[in-house]
């Protein structure tokens, strides 16, 4: 518990406390401390701590009442997750894919693009960059996988690298955001990278990505996730990547919650070997030879309401 405790102090240090920006921050950190299982008396007082500290006021029976309602939404998202499938181990099983994606009817491409926030047609490899990541912060994409990387993307920055537009094999880019540069790489005998986790300046998101599951039954249980999935893309070919944004806070942080979901996502189709803080995705509007990266869906401020439900 008390590695936990220390993770949610952690984070909650990192949020605004200033004024306007009190109650958004006490919401997201009542929100991570239900996730981490922080016992509600103690993240309260946590939270007027800091809410004081910072020259604010605030009123108990409201901040009682915000992590009510922060932690019953994470018990809810636990059982809509558990409810879905809670299998031994992570492996993958056709008969549970089916049975989540018949539960639903409908979801296909033009349903998803449907529910998308920008029409998917319209977004370009640039506009998909600038809708999720932040001004300032440095891409990583790559025409050929086994490299450091061909292009250091700068969003807002003012002389911008031409993005690249396709390879025989695609585009690729670094799911979380990256300094730009070179560590030694302890897991490689300290050889120079910008591509390992020394390198990375927030560990953002997670990326699901399927080549077993069948394509309609994969998007049918995308859709009834409770995660936070900003995009849906394909690969060029025949596999569908889904970006779930978890704002972790450090890659020990990140580890935790992608072993939360796992046995979940991986018995549904997930590829166990891509759940990595460094893994490499497909840039939505590039070409993979003759074939699109196709953007299938877009949604920057998922709050983890399934996409079903939207």
């Amino acid at each position: 518990m008390k590695a936990f405790t220390d993770t949610w102090l952690a984070y909650a240090a990192s949020l605004d406390w200033g004024p306007g920006q009190r109650d958004k921050s006490s919401h997201q950190a009542f929100l991570r401390a239900g996730s981490l299982g922080i016992p509600a008396d103690f993240a309260i007082k946590e939270v007027a701590r800091r809410i004081e500290a910072s020259g604010g006021t605030f009123n108990p029976s409201k901040l009682e009442n915000q992590i009510r309602r922060a932690y019953e939404f994470v018990n809810n998202r636990a059982s809509d997750m558990g409810a879905i499938v809670r299998p031994p181990k992570a492996s993958f099983s056709p008969e549970t894919l089916n049975k989540v994606a018949s539960a639903v009817t409908g979801v296909d491409e033009a349903w998803l693009a449907k529910r998308s926030t920008l029409d998917p047609s319209t977004v370009s490899s640039q506009r998909f960059l600038e809708s999720i990541y932040m001004p300032g912060e440095r891409v990583l994409m790559f025409t050929l996988f086994e490299s450091q990387g061909q292009c250091l993307y700068e969003i807002g920055g003012r002389w911008q690298p031409l993005l690249p537009r396709g390879g025989p094999e695609g585009v690729w880019l670094l799911i979380n955001p990256v300094s730009g540069e070179y560590h030694p790489n302890p897991r490689q005998e300290n050889k120079n990278s910008r591509r390992s986790e020394e390198s990375i300046t927030s560990f953002r998101y997670l990326l699901l990505e399927s080549d077993v599951a069948d394509h309609g039954e994969w998007l049918a249980c995308l859709a009834q996730l409770p995660l936070r999935i900003v995009a849906i893309y394909t690969s060029g070919k025949k596999s569908v990547h889904a970006l779930v944004r978890i704002d972790a806070i450090s890659k020990a942080d990140w580890d935790l919650q992608r072993n939360e979901i796992k046995p979940i996502v991986v018995a549904l189709g997930a590829d166990e070997s891509a759940l990595t803080a460094v893994r490499l995705s497909r840039l939505p509007g590039a070409m993979r030879g003759d074939r699109l990266q196709k953007l299938l869906y877009l949604n920057p401020s998922a709050d983890g309401t399934p996409i079903i439900s939207l």
